[in-house]
């Protein structure tokens, strides 16, 4: 008998797992599933990427839904915890109307939440879902009418790198000035140094790419002096790096200026239509 699939390095395998799990627990509850983010997007890493997902009800989950979903994601964390499988559970009617943050459940990390809006609900994932999604169950992802906008999509990176990404750069040179000898988690330093990049490229292109894609477009746009930042960080994507022993602060510092940087030029992003 041939050996079972790792999950961790199959991500059909992990979505097998997970679908079996829910339909014991919330029987007929899941009538849609589709993989988004970075395997949709071409940039999965076996052993450090989570599998997230858009999955599909016939209405708004219940308390009852969601309780039922808390047991099933607890089964699954002690089944198979890696990789996590992450994101909201929404209705139908909700992917044809504008996004906007519901009080709808969603799992981060593997945990299940259903106390607060699910920030995933937003222009971005819903055109990833539209342009790139996975069809795992139901209608294909193309035929569902998900409600697209480029001028929403444009708005939510401007404003999410002004309110989320610029305030962090700041935290993170004033870590570095606190501890100059720090050496901080390379998936951190992946992280700041590419991802603010993903919002850069959507703000003046419309589309949405994974890390990785940041990185490469980052090399042809960023300063001269930041690429040697982004050249380490698609390093340590691509597992050329080695990342047990962190990163300098001196990188670090380096992400932060290209997160300050993306931040800064968007001001002249229009929308390039739809």
């Amino acid at each position: 008998m041939p050996p079972s699939p790792d999950p961790t390095s199959d991500p059909s395998a992990a979505l097998g797992t997970y679908l079996d799990v829910v339909d014991s627990c919330a029987p007929g509850l899941v009538e849609g599933l589709y993989v988004v983010g970075s395997y949709a997007l071409g940039d999965w890493r076996p052993g450090r990427s989570d599998i997230d997902v858009v999955a599909v009800t016939s209405e708004p989950a219940t308390e009852d839904d969601a309780g039922a979903l808390r047991t099933a994601h607890a089964v699954l964390a002690e089944a198979r915890p890696r990789p996590a499988i992450d994101g909201p559970y929404v209705a139908w009617g909700d992917l044809v109307t504008p996004p906007q943050p519901l009080h709808r459940p969603w799992v981060l990390d593997g945990d299940l939440h259903h106390d607060a809006e699910c920030f995933e609900i937003n222009p971005v994932t819903w055109y990833v879902l539209a342009t790139y999604g996975v069809t795992v169950r139901g209608p294909r992802a193309e035929q569902l009418g998900t409600y697209v906008d480029v001028d929403a999509r444009v708005r939510f990176v401007v404003d999410n790198l002004a309110g989320y990404w610029a305030p962090l750069a700041d935290d993170v040179r004033r870590r570095c000035d606190l501890e100059p000898g720090a050496r901080f988690r390379a998936d951190s330093f992946e992280w700041c140094a590419l991802g603010a990049l993903r919002l850069h490229l959507t703000a003046f292109t419309g589309d949405v790419t994974s890390k990785r894609g940041a990185g490469e477009y980052g090399l042809d746009v960023v300063p001269e002096d930041l690429r040697p930042v982004l050249h380490a960080a698609l390093a340590v994507r691509s597992g050329e790096a080695r990342d047990d022993e962190g990163v300098p602060a001196e990188l670090m510092r380096g992400a932060a200026d290209v997160v300050t940087w993306c931040a800064s030029s968007v001001g002249d992003a229009a929308s390039p239509g739809a």
